[in-house]
């Protein structure tokens, strides 16, 4: 028996080529080009038909040098062109002002094309409608590169794990700070020198607070959320808190407790399949998956009822990282054009809810509390009268020798008790004519 095996070049000449028009050409933006032209005939081979980039657009197109993407394209300001071009198939929208990004995903999905987003606020805020919008038009929607860019995690949950019924997700989710995080843990920078080399090695810009106020964590565990458990959350209902006031002196006492601190983006479902989710810093075992990311990697956890525990570690951000997720999802889609395919669910589910958060502070929780006090006699008593009033026992008092009297930092571990009943303790710790600095509490998470 003979078997014949065509070429790509051959197979290429059968299918007509899959058109592309890219609008945004930043640090992503180019990066995904770079992608499409370095990968070309590897992606031609698995789709059998090339990938051929018909337009380009952004606000200084006609300045950039475009001249080692080695083909000629249109380019053009106005992204308008891009969407009503009848050479184009695939629109795919890198832009990061969500206004505009918003108005050239509607457009594009009205106009009957396929598109490609990185955009993860625009997912997190109208993941629905998008998703609807593309079911109604008989087009595509990809979305891999919103969450964990160099991590197939969206692409994994919707297709490997859909048969799993899924408890919790866990996420380090965002480089910037689990870098900074990490070099305060492993070199004892103080936060201003780590944020300060995240900088210089352009992991943060030069306004960090998106990332480090944990505002774009909270984006994408609202995708996950989605994706998981098939509940759209209100990305403003979810609580955030940031790493801006983790000091070096907290992976002191983390050391003594065998613990390290990340940023930690969470989506928990309950019995009555209500949604607890949150971003805020954690105590995480040192010997947890996550708490042996380090640097500028992402961590996930997804917490399954059948198959336990799935753990995905990798780059979760830059011009490389992302720009393979967003040619992935255009090489998705182009697969299902070549093959005259349907639509698939984006966002995994075919029929949705609003999401039912469980009341914040509800659950029990281990609590981290560190108070920096002017020292004086009897503060541990005061301290220690407030909580046994709130029903909340202590199981340890932790003091770094050596510290500054007139800024004393010392820690307290409390035991499980609710969240709400902590927070309530500690805003009367907080009226203490003795504190030199507001109290920082953060609870403690047993992950696996």
């Amino acid at each position: 028996m003979r078997i014949h095996f065509q070429s790509a070049k051959r197979e290429s000449r059968k299918n007509p080529g899959i058109r592309l028009g890219l609008i945004g050409l930043g640090t992503v933006g180019t990066g995904t080009l770079g992608v499409l032209r370095e990968h070309e005939r590897e992606i031609e081979r698995r789709l059998g038909a090339p990938l051929e980039v018909r337009v380009v657009c952004s606000r200084r197109v006609h300045r950039k040098d475009l001249s080692w993407f080695g083909r000629p394209v249109e380019r053009t300001r106005d992204w308008r062109r891009v969407v009503r071009n009848p050479e184009v198939d695939i629109v795919i929208e890198l832009v990061g002002e969500a206004r505009t990004a918003k108005a050239i995903a509607f457009e594009t999905l009205a106009a009957g094309k396929h598109l490609v987003t990185a955009n993860k606020q625009l997912v997190a805020e109208h993941g629905l409608e998008l998703a609807e919008s593309a079911r109604a038009r008989r087009v595509m929607l990809g979305i891999e590169a919103c969450v964990a860019g160099g991590l197939p995690i969206l692409h994994a949950i919707r297709q490997g794990l859909a048969g799993e019924h899924f408890s919790a997700v866990f996420g380090i989710l965002n480089g910037t700070t689990n870098y900074i995080l990490t070099e305060m843990e492993q070199r004892g920078a103080t936060f201003a020198e780590a944020l300060a080399g995240a900088q210089q090695k352009g992991y943060a810009e030069p306004d960090p607070a998106f990332d480090i106020q944990g505002y774009d964590a909270r984006y994408k565990i609202a995708i996950l959320a989605m994706i998981c458990f098939g509940q759209a959350v209100r990305v403003e209902k979810i609580p955030v808190e940031g790493i801006q006031r983790i000091e070096q002196v907290d992976f002191a006492y983390a050391r003594q407790l065998r613990r390290t601190i990340r940023l930690i983006a969470e989506a928990r479902r309950d019995a009555r399949g209500r949604l607890g989710i949150a971003v805020r810093p954690m105590m995480i075992p040192v010997s947890s998956a996550l708490g042996r990311v380090h640097g500028s990697v992402n961590g996930i956890l997804l917490v399954g009822s059948k198959g336990g525990v799935t753990s995905f570690t990798g780059r979760g951000a830059g011009a490389e990282p992302t720009g393979v997720a967003v040619v992935s999802d255009v090489v998705e889609i182009a697969r299902r054009i070549v093959a005259g395919g349907k639509s698939a669910t984006p966002l995994g589910y075919a029929r949705w809810r609003r999401a039912r958060l469980a009341p914040a502070g509800a659950g029990d929780v281990a609590t981290y509390l560190r108070l920096v006090v002017r020292d004086q006699p009897g503060i541990l008593g005061r301290v220690s009268a407030i909580l046994g009033r709130h029903r909340i026992n202590i199981d340890s008092v932790l003091q770094e020798p050596g510290m500054p009297p007139r800024r004393l930092p010392f820690v307290m571990t409390l035991e499980p008790t609710r969240a709400s009943r902590v927070h309530q303790a500690v805003e009367e710790i907080a009226r203490l004519p003795f504190l030199a600095a507001a109290p920082l509490i953060m609870p403690f998470a047993e992950l696996p």
